[in-house]
């Protein structure tokens, strides 16, 4: 049953990229299947296969500074209230700042580390035999 809200116009152009296709419709423009939604159907179909094709030989990578600011969030630097900023992004700023961050991290959990293997010590007495 021919839905009501077909677009012809969208058909027709949908036809027309498929006409191109081998294997695909090689009949003329068809009214019948234009109502029915047929062309732009196969269309999007069609377009949706390359879409995942692309994607999957060309994977996304972000950006370092991009990977850079979502580990600080994860770290706790940034919450959810700070926004990425682009700006920032060209000058480097977030690869420095979780270069900075986890030097920073790093070097006050080795003093808390001294802090407490120090603090366990305790004053030896020596005991005078004399």
């Amino acid at each position: 049953m021919p839905d009501p809200e077909i677009d012809l116009d969208k058909e027709r152009r949908a036809y027309e990229m498929l006409r191109w296709v081998p294997y695909s419709f090689p009949a003329d423009f068809n009214m019948e299947l234009a109502l029915l939604g047929v062309y732009s159907k196969a269309q999007k179909e069609r377009s949706d296969k390359a879409l995942d094709e692309f994607d999957k030989q060309h994977p996304y990578e972000s950006s370092p500074e991009l990977a850079a600011f979502r580990k600080l969030e994860k770290l706790g630097r940034f919450t959810q209230s700070d926004y990425y900023s682009p700006t920032k992004a060209q000058e480097s700023y977030y690869t420095r700042e979780l270069k900075r961050f986890t030097r920073d991290r790093h070097s006050s959990a080795r003093k808390r580390t001294q802090e407490r293997l120090a603090g366990n010590k305790r004053p030896r007495r020596l005991s005078s035999n004399f």
